[in-house]
């Protein structure tokens, strides 16, 4: 068997990896492994867990095919008083051996497929900063990070609540950070900084993104932030040695895409969609538009499953009954014409996504029942319009005088 030669991994960049996987275990977040692969002539270390895929970028290597390590034999390399200076990975026989001046580790590990990294797309309604790593770690820690009073309580208070997000905005060159600690009987926080920023938003982010944050973010390198709350989950966090993706956004019809998107997978439907925007199922040659929405006043989102059962119709007399009669009967779908077409449509709300896949086939099925009864109706004239009159001015009446 041949032997791989890693190369020789410096106390930065085990630092790096290091920092990354202790963040992990001190969540208790599962992650199988770490992959080490050579790409564009440069080592790469990509951690994957369930919300967060980090990629390391160390120094330059030349080295073919990708290797799943055990965390160990990184993370005793790179902890703290560990060997100092550079660490020398091989692997041979589905083994790696570590080999330091204090001494040599060998475990088990396995060869893997090659990665293919994926990086997000640029759109216009995406904000981004960019900022030193003290100015970002300084904003982040001032903005968000829990107040130093929260421990110092004499009592428990069961009334006392954290938040259960904090705030990003990017405008106008800054970088803003805050959150409301008031449910806990403390304050508000608000922090910002200066920031080369292009496109503006504002977000709420899920307080375990801190750990990532304070884990893996470097003082001395240059960071840019960035996100897009109304289509993805994602924010990403990118320095010339990292790139960093974490679902951390709180965006309930985000959220429900993903999940909706899962379920028409495991469901084999044929369908297409982009990032957040409307997903188009094709079932029984029925043209299904999946639609998301954020009601106002309502933290629940719904999914609408919308399809156009007679095109080209007339607005008469009789198709507009047959569709009230339709709203009419209980049934859990309904009706509506506008702009010249008849529509059908499901609202389905998060808590029942189980029946998606039984909502869709109903909605198919209905369209096309609905579409033999209708056409008749909607190929009749329509509906005259009402005829418009011109309303007479009418003089005031005046009392006459009353002579004596």
């Amino acid at each position: 068997m041949s032997t791989t030669n890693i190369g020789l991994v410096d106390s930065t960049e085990l630092r790096h990896v290091f920092e990354s996987l202790m963040m992990f275990r001190s969540e208790g977040i599962n992650v199988p492994g770490i992959t080490v692969f050579c790409q564009h002539g440069r080592r790469k270390w990509l951690v994957i867990a369930k919300e967060f895929t980090i990629v390391i970028t160390g120094d330059s290597a030349d080295f073919t095919g990708a290797y799943k390590l055990p965390l160990t034999i990184v993370a005793n390399a790179g902890r703290p008083r560990a060997a100092a200076g550079a660490v020398e990975f091989t692997i041979r026989d589905g083994m790696v051996t570590a080999s330091s001046s204090l001494g040599t580790q060998t475990l088990p590990c396995n060869s893997v497929p090659m990665p293919k990294l994926e990086r997000t797309a640029v759109s216009r309604a995406r904000a981004t900063a960019q900022l030193g790593g003290k100015e970002l770690l300084y904003t982040i820690f001032s903005g968000a990070n829990p107040p130093f009073e929260t421990n110092m309580v004499d009592d428990d208070d069961d009334e006392r609540k954290t938040p259960d997000h904090f705030l990003l905005r990017i405008e106008d060159g800054q970088l803003h950070v805050s959150s409301d600690w008031t449910g806990a009987r403390l304050y508000l926080m608000r922090a910002h900084t200066s920031a080369i920023t292009t496109g503006a938003g504002q977000i709420k982010v899920d307080p375990d993104m801190l750990n990532i944050i304070y884990n893996c973010v470097d003082e001395d390198s240059t960071w840019t932030l960035s996100y897009d709350g109304k289509e993805s989950l994602d924010i990403v966090l990118e320095s010339d040695t990292h790139y960093i993706v974490a679902k951390m956004v709180i965006a309930p019809a985000a959220k429900l895409h993903e999940r909706v998107v899962k379920i028409l997978e495991r469901e084999q439907f044929d369908f297409h969609t982009t990032a957040g925007g409307p997903i188009g199922v094709r079932h029984d040659g029925v043209v299904i538009s999946l639609d998301f929405f954020q009601r106002d006043g309502d933290a629940a989102p719904l999914v609408r499953l919308s399809t156009v059962v007679t095109r080209d119709a007339n607005e008469s007399g009789d198709l507009l009954r047959e569709i009230n009669a339709h709203n009419q009967s209980g049934s859990v779908t309904r009706l509506w014409f506008d702009n010249g077409a008849v529509h059908l449509a499901i609202d389905v709300l998060p808590d029942n996504l189980m029946g998606l896949a039984q909502r869709l086939r109903l909605l198919s099925n209905e369209a096309g029942r609905l579409r033999g009864v209708l056409d008749p109706f909607a190929a009749e004239s329509a509906l005259p319009p009402k005829r418009r009159t011109r309303r007479r001015t009418t003089k005031p009446k005046v009392q006459p005088e009353v002579w004596d």
